[in-house]
């Protein structure tokens, strides 16, 4: 038997036998166990008086989540970089003149690709939140979890960068309003990602 299954069993046994959590806690941590083991095994068990124990809600993995969340935060990744591409299109348009520049290909490759995951992924979140509204169990899952937190990652290394390279275009002298448009854009895509994701992983964690 593995040895964190041994420690949920006796865990399990002492609170059922009335021992108090800190008694618990000091006997496993005299006998070598260390106290985030110590605490994730007492974690896993409600600290109500009924008895025997009752276990905690645990994370859920299944592979239609895995699918599901995979495909919904791949279609966004995918098409928030191809909206900045657009607005950064038409910014140069905008400032450098058809003359000058001719980014239609640019925009027209990604129109398309927002055409196709726009409405892909407001479909497949839409349907994720009915689910979640009608069984608040599934914010449990672990690979919803892990997916937003990436998400959140990469959202906060490209606020991260788009913050040096404007600091850096400052120091150099290359600041104008062109690159601060654009510069704004990577901030409003990358930063409407990460709140909006951010207050979506607190309502889990409160439910």
């Amino acid at each position: 038997m593995a040895a964190n299954k041994q420690l949920s069993r006796f865990v399990r046994d002492a609170l059922s036998a009335g021992k108090d959590r800190g008694e618990i806690k000091s006997a496993l941590a005299q006998s070598g166990w260390s106290s985030n083991e110590v605490a994730e095994a007492l974690g896993a068990w409600a600290d109500t008086p009924f008895a025997p124990p009752i276990p905690r809600p645990q994370a859920m993995v299944s592979a239609r989540d895995f699918f599901i969340y995979a495909l919904t935060f791949g279609v966004l990744i995918f098409g928030a970089g191809h909206l900045i591409s657009l607005f950064h299109a038409l910014i140069d348009l905008m400032y450098n003149g058809p003359d000058r520049y001719r980014p239609y290909g640019q925009i027209r490759w990604a129109m398309a690709v927002l055409i196709v995951t726009a409405p892909t992924y407001l479909w497949l979140t839409i349907r994720e939140r009915g689910k979640l509204a009608a069984d608040p169990s599934l914010y449990r899952s672990a690979i919803r979890k892990w997916l937003i937190y990436i998400t959140l990652l990469i959202a906060a290394s490209v606020l991260l960068v788009d913050l040096v390279a404007t600091i850096y275009a400052l120091l150099n002298g290359d600041l104008s309003v062109q690159f601060l448009m654009k510069t704004a854009v990577i901030a409003g895509v990358a930063g409407g990602i990460f709140v909006f994701y951010l207050n979506d992983i607190r309502k889990g964690d409160a439910t």
